[in-house]
């Protein structure tokens, strides 16, 4: 495996950063020192969180634009769901690599705050603890505890994000290894991924203030950085949607919504062209099996998808999430994204028996869309990314359009390594300084 600190250095080190505005930032291996630093994760002597909300907002409710300073707020959203483990591992052992570029900016650390988020909200229904999700998941919080072998994180008591401002921070230790202790999240959140809702709310874009304790990560005067590792597609959806319901109806075909599980996300959240069926145009992936899938058991190969911001969408629209993200800075270039995500193609639903079939449901074909990368097996799109240590994902549609609408980078997330991607986004982030 090439080292990733190399790649990382090779794609910053041709950026010319713009003169500073004030003075150079300290190394992120400083102990704590000053004043001890706020419970919200900045330092004491910064302006209180409500002050600095206050600052943010004008009288219509539009984000200030307090000038570029040198200055990031970075959100990494990691997947939490089940089997993430290993793509988590891949995640956090480039994360050293990924601070390290930051150091080596000229002028050093940039002043930053930098949280985790999971891709857990819950999905509250009628059938909530039977798919194994709470109603209403983490609502965005930010994930402080250390996770995996740390057995402490480093950040000072009542801290929930990494600070560094000024030189003074709020953890001992170095920041890449209290980043990498916050980011292992595991894998027991509810399998219905709400990634870009779980941003959305952690950072208050979406209507509501944000959690208490994310008071005071956004900074006006601070670029914005978003990061989403993931290997499934986005499954957001409104607080009083019925998509993670039977409704009265059995869990078969025979529910106008199909059977709950993950291909709901789809069957609701995308449209594609079907090259080969008898309509045109763009139309929901099809709960039956149609009359030109092929094979045994049937597949069913769908190109151009997008996602269903229309009537027949169960998802909240996409390009709700791009605008709320969007209208936290008056200038958009200041918003910088990244995904590291299952290939949004080949696309492809397989028809196969249900795995323990509900009573009644002898000999239905239940469909679900095939991994666009994998370890090989039935599972994986024969078209697909092969991966050789059991990452896998599927078609990252709605997360690939909506990195795209800010123009940002991404990676597959069975990639052997992910330094190249998060190189990509830490060399973002230096030409927005």
């Amino acid at each position: 495996m090439p080292q990733p600190i190399a790649i990382l250095a090779g794609l910053v080190a041709a950026i010319v950063v713009a003169p500073l505005l004030g003075g150079a930032c300290g190394t992120n291996g400083r102990s704590l020192t000053g004043p001890t630093p706020r419970p919200d994760g900045a330092p004491a002597d910064a302006p209180p969180a409500d002050a600095a909300t206050a600052d943010a907002a004008q009288s219509d409710g539009a984000p200030l634009d307090a000038g570029r300073g040198r200055a990031v707020d970075i959100v990494f959203m990691v997947d939490n769901s089940s089997e993430m483990t290993e793509m988590q591992q891949k995640l956090v052992a480039q994360l050293p690599a990924f601070v390290h570029a930051l150091e080596n900016l000229p002028g050093g650390l940039p002043d930053v705050h930098i949280a985790v988020v999971s891709s857990d909200m819950g999905a509250p229904g009628d059938s909530t603890t039977s798919i194994q999700c709470t109603t209403a998941g983490d609502q965005g919080k930010f994930q402080f505890a250390p996770h995996g072998t740390c057995t402490a994180s480093g950040l000072a008591p009542g801290a929930t994000f990494i600070s560094n401002v000024g030189g003074v921070a709020n953890y001992t230790g170095a920041l890449d290894q209290t980043l990498s202790c916050i980011a292992l999240l595991g894998s027991n959140g509810c399998g219905f991924e709400h990634q870009l809702a779980s941003v959305a709310r952690a950072l208050g874009a979406d209507g509501a203030p944000p959690p208490l304790q994310n008071a005071g990560f956004l900074r006006p005067e601070a670029e914005l950085a978003i990061f989403l590792l993931t290997n499934e597609d986005d499954c957001s959806a409104p607080a009083d949607t019925a998509l993670y319901s039977l409704n009265g109806a059995p869990q078969s075909l025979t529910n106008p919504l199909g059977p709950i599980q993950n291909y709901r996300c789809n069957q609701f959240g995308h449209l594609c062209q079907d090259p080969t069926g008898s309509q045109p145009g763009l139309l929901p992936p099809p709960l039956d099996v149609p009359l030109d899938a092929t094979g045994n058991p049937p597949e069913l190969t769908l190109t151009g998808c997008v996602s269903n911001d229309g009537p027949g969408g169960m998802l909240t629209p996409l390009v709700t999430f791009v605008n709320q993200i969007k209208a936290l800075k008056p200038d958009p270039s200041r918003i910088v994204v990244g995904a590291i995500t299952g290939p949004p193609t080949p696309y492809a639903v397989a028809w196969i028996p249900a795995f323990s079939p509900p009573s009644g449901t002898t000999g239905q074909l239940w469909p679900f869309t095939m991994h666009s990368c994998g370890g090989g097996g039935y599972g994986l799109n024969p078209a697909g990314q092969m991966s050789t240590d059991g990452s896998f994902g599927d078609p990252g549609v709605r997360v690939q359009q909506w990195v795209q609408a800010f123009g940002g980078v991404t990676g597959s997330v069975c990639d052997g390594s992910y330094g190249a991607a998060l190189g990509s986004f830490a060399a973002e982030i230096a030409q927005h300084l």
